[in-house]
């Protein structure tokens, strides 16, 4: 019922009964998809392949050299099969034909009497849509035997297992980073030289080649494994729907499993953000921390924390696509060269990261991974990481992580008053983890009005020469270079320059004082935003 149609199949039809055939064994056995009736010579771009072609040879009539160019392009198209009306036009089959044909192993038909194509064209049609609607119900059957399987949580073999079982095809699993999995299995040796072809159709980006197709497992967006399908003969449009809808389903296995996993993982790390909020003695963190993996528990490892709008997390619908982020997440970490612990806590998601390099900056491969992650936020639902994040500095064992982790936090806070920032680093705040104490002390608002005061009471103007300010020091008193930023002439620059001299005093340049001008500038855009 899931074969191709084959070219001797179709010999049994009423029409063909009495009909002349020229054909090898191999040639009978050629596919045929669709029925065509061709009265041109030059059929190069008209067809796709698979076609069963009838003529009345009135392209070519008599001459022979016109009629083998014209089976030679069927031949070199993959057509089906030729089917030739002798008598008015066409008067014998040429013998140079039939050598041709049979060299090729390449069916030619002769009718010897007058025939209606109308009437074979519309009974082969009936035939193949038929054919077609008994191909959609077994794999209907198949899709529901699939689902069924998913239900009995036995894994993904005996899926793997019923897409061999009915296509007859070498079926095999590539998961990302694990042993390949073939069903029926093969040697080492066959198994090696399966995958070196397979490896090289994929790199000239052929998913379907004639005899071997494969589809990529796709979970959370991310390409997770390849299912591969391979034979002897070339592949039916069943073989191939048959392997999408086996890779849907070895998704959603694949899927499920990764919530059973992630969720016994939660349970596992619960004690680390227990430990961060402070609920274990030290005996306890001590024993913990002795069952982590080596690269965690003595390796360079990083805090990267993401803040949680916990109303959004109240329904089970909404933990379960905080539970997808987490996986997604965890692929994305992965990718990026870095293992990742998710802890999700009360108010923040944890990530505890290791695997950062000792030499060399893993931040920017981090930085993009936060990226990615931000990307997969869409408005109006669960906000993940579209918030505030903090990545804390490197610390040397688990042990340390709550120096990161309070890294982290602090670089969140300080993003709520200076704003989101595009690399949320705590090592790269600079100047910033000196405001906060400032703040904390009395000493941030003394500081802005003892060094930027006179310029801010000076009315409509002092926004602008606020801006004028921070860009010249920001070029280090280039005056040319300031006035391409501003946007003004350099006559124009000058004369904002003198008058934030007579406000602030001619020495601003100063080194030392220069020093404090900056520092309260950042102040002033820590406490008001920035200055534009």
């Amino acid at each position: 019922m899931n074969a191709p149609v084959r070219v001797g199949e179709l010999l049994n039809r009423p029409y063909f009964r009495r009909a002349e055939v020229i054909a090898t064994p191999k040639a009978l056995e050629r596919n045929v998809r669709w029925v065509h009736i061709i009265e041109i010579t030059n059929v190069r771009h008209l067809l796709d392949g698979h076609e069963l072609i009838l003529t009345t040879g009135i392209g070519w009539k008599d001459e022979e050299e016109v009629s083998l160019a014209f089976l030679r392009q069927l031949i070199d198209l993959n057509a089906a099969g030729l089917c030739v009306e002798l008598g008015t036009y066409a008067k014998q089959p040429s013998e140079r034909m039939k050598k041709l044909a049979l060299e090729a192993d390449f069916p030619l038909i002769f009718f010897h009497e007058e025939v209606r194509y109308i009437d074979i064209t519309r009974d082969l049609h009936t035939f193949f849509i038929n054919r077609h609607h008994q191909m959609i119900a077994s794999l209907d059957q198949l899709t529901n035997r699939f689902n069924h399987l998913l239900l009995s949580g036995k894994g993904y073999t005996p899926l793997l297992k019923l897409l061999q079982e009915k296509t007859g095809k070498l079926v095999a699993f590539l998961p990302g980073g694990g042993p390949a999995v073939f069903i029926p299995p093969l040697p080492k040796p066959v198994q090696t030289r399966k995958l070196e072809e397979w490896r090289r159709q994929k790199e000239k980006n052929v998913r379907n080649g004639k005899r071997s197709a494969f589809r990529p497992v796709v979970v959370m967006n991310q390409a997770a494994a390849e299912l591969w399908i391979d034979g002897e003969e070339e592949l039916s449009e069943f073989d191939l729907l048959a392997l999408d809808r086996c890779a849907t389903a070895v998704a959603q296995e694949m899927m499920r499993t990764m919530y059973v996993e992630e969720r016994r993982k939660h349970k596992e790390n619960g004690w680390i953000e227990e430990w961060l909020s402070g609920g274990l003695k030290d005996a306890e963190i001590d024993e913990y921390a002795a069952a982590m993996e080596p690269e965690v528990r003595d390796g360079r490892i990083a805090a990267c924390v993401f803040e949680l709008d916990r109303n959004t997390f109240r329904s089970p619908e909404s933990e379960n696509a905080l539970l997808q982020r987490i996986i997604f997440a965890r692929s994305v970490f992965t990718g990026a060269g870095f293992t990742a612990i998710p802890v999700p806590g009360a108010r923040h998601l944890i990530f505890v990261l290791a695997g950062l390099k000792d030499r060399g900056d893993w931040t920017e491969a981090l930085a993009k991974a936060i990226e990615k992650l931000r990307k997969l936020d869409k408005p109006g639902g669960p906000a993940v990481f579209a918030g505030l994040a903090g990545v804390g500095p490197a610390v040397r064992g688990i042990l340390r992580l709550p120096e990161s982790y309070e890294g982290a936090c602090a670089c969140i806070d300080i993003q709520k008053t200076a704003g989101p920032l595009p690399r949320p680093f705590y090592t790269e705040l600079h100047v910033y983890r000196l405001l906060p104490m400032l703040e904390k002390t009395g000493q941030l608002n003394a500081l802005v009005r003892d060094y930027l005061g006179p310029i801010l009471s000076d009315g409509e103007g002092s926004r602008q020469l606020l801006k004028t300010l921070k860009v010249y020091l920001q070029y280090s008193g280039a005056k040319q270079e300031t006035a391409n930023a501003l946007y003004i002439v350099r006559q124009t620059l000058y004369n904002r320059l003198d008058k934030i001299a007579e406000l602030i005093g001619e020495d601003f340049m100063a080194p030392e004082k220069r020093l404090m001008i900056e520092l309260a500038l950042f102040a002033y855009e820590y406490r008001y935003g920035p200055i534009n």
